[in-house]
């Protein structure tokens, strides 16, 4: 934008793309970028205007500009989309969200939603920091979602709460306690009657976050430290800590209880933060750096015993038909097995096989057999993560339509992707009259 640019892909102007399936055997493509208050405001001064990045711009900036940055929030919301009654938001990782128009990707405007009152003060103290992966709650239509209350004072503690979003004009507190850092939670998990947490120890500093201008900068990794496992009772609020393996979680998978009381949660763990480097334009624009995989995830099983305290871990084996699935990262599952014992996983592999940054495959992970482990992979095809529309009515948790936002780099050109989940084999594909950049985060919406 003018002479400036952005540093990582992270911190690109928010797209919308939709396509619409009105049920006749046609479908419809539709894409407009966000109206956010950072993208007129940048195309007015033909600047890069100094909103929350992730990773910084380049030039930096400096003066006013500078003290700009300090003042003005993030609104470009390029992260994930949810429903909250009917009315549709783009969200990322703060508590502020951007509305638009389901049907015709409208901008209406950005929304934040009402704070519950807390018990602790919000003196020098600012809610600002939130999740991308707001999560249903069992058996309602609300959803929860976390607050990280930063103090902008020296040697006074964080806060870290957990609200009860009914609509975007309805929250509810349903825990809140005090912490001597933030931690970075992108998502969580939610079972029948727990809210868990997984804090890893990479912590929010608000000083060196000002220092550099990027919210990168502020983020402080310590491979030393353990990581906490905080366990919400949902009806009480009370709060359980637990301790685990050094380890960094960006998506949550699901979580479910069993009938001994224990909670059992699946997610593709990493030994760093530093897969984030994937998004650097440094790292993309360098043939060279993009065969180096700097950190692939393991696909874990964390059973928590809140009676004895205790945390045991399962790495899961790798099925003969897909060598690679448990290193997926975007999973998703079959929504209506939220909550409970399910059994199928779907992802992204990057580099799959070793052979470089083109390789990626669509996999279908069995946590029940890995017998059942499937993929789908074709060199040069670069697949977003998949999203699973199950078959209205079906008994079956495999039975439905995996859909993926895919790049042909043969062709260059760009196309929607159908599998059939329970074979992992192509149901069509349509290839787009336009180019659509890769995305991180898509939902199915069934409209009347």
């Amino acid at each position: 934008m003018g002479s400036r640019k952005y540093r990582n892909y992270f911190d690109g102007y928010a797209k919308l793309h939709s396509w619409t399936f009105p049920g006749n055997g046609s479908a419809f493509f539709s894409a407009k970028i966000i109206k956010s208050k950072s993208y007129l405001s940048s195309i007015q001064e033909n600047d890069v205007e100094p909103y929350l990045t992730f990773r910084g711009v380049i030039p930096a900036y400096d003066g006013a500009k500078r003290f700009e940055w300090m003042t003005l929030n993030m609104d470009d919301m390029n992260v994930n989309v949810i429903n909250y009654a009917n009315r549709t938001v783009a969200v990322s990782d703060i508590w502020q969200m951007f509305e638009f128009d389901l049907t015709t990707l409208n901008s209406i405007g950005s929304v934040l939603p009402p704070t519950p009152p807390s018990k602790f003060s919000n003196f020098g103290k600012k809610s600002e920091m939130s999740s991308a992966h707001p999560v249903p709650e069992y058996g309602t239509q609300s959803r929860f979602e976390i607050i990280k209350t930063l103090s902008l004072i020296p040697g006074m503690k964080d806060r870290l709460s957990v609200v009860r979003i009914k609509s975007l004009d309805n929250t509810e507190m349903v825990a809140e306690w005090e912490m001597e850092k933030s931690h970075y939670m992108h998502s969580f998990s939610v079972s029948p009657n727990y809210v868990i947490l997984i804090a890893a120890p990479y912590t929010i500093s608000i000083m060196k976050m000002l220092e550099t201008c990027s919210v990168e900068g502020g983020m402080v990794w310590d491979g030393n430290a353990n990581t906490s496992i905080y366990v919400v009772e949902i009806k009480t609020g009370r709060v359980h800590t637990l301790q685990t393996e050094t380890v960094f979680v960006i998506h949550h998978i699901n979580a479910f209880e069993t009938p001994d009381g224990k909670i059992v949660m699946d997610l593709p763990t990493q030994v760093n933060p530093f897969a984030f480097d994937y998004f650097d334009f440094s790292y993309l624009f360098n043939k060279t750096a993009r065969m180096d995989i700097l950190s692939t995830p393991v696909l874990k099983r964390y059973t928590i015993d809140l009676r004895t305290k205790t945390v045991s871990k399962t790495v899961f084996e790798n099925g003969p038909k897909a060598p690679c699935a448990g290193a997926l990262e975007m999973p998703v599952i079959n929504e209506n097995y939220r909550h409970i014992k399910y059994c199928y996983i779907y992802g992204t592999v990057v580099n799959y096989d070793g052979m470089g940054f083109s390789h990626i495959a669509l996999v279908k992970k069995d946590v029940c057999n890995n017998e059942g482990d499937l993929m789908y992979a074709v060199p040069h095809q670069y697949f977003t993560e998949p999203w699973f529309v199950a078959t209205p009515g079906s008994k079956e948790e495999d039975d439905g339509v995996l859909m993926s936002s895919a790049f042909d780099g043969d062709k260059k050109a760009s196309y929607l992707l159908m599998l059939d989940p329970k074979t992992m084999t192509v149901i069509n594909r349509s290839y787009m009259p336009t180019t659509v950049p890769f995305n991180f985060h898509g939902r199915f919406f069934d409209i009347e």
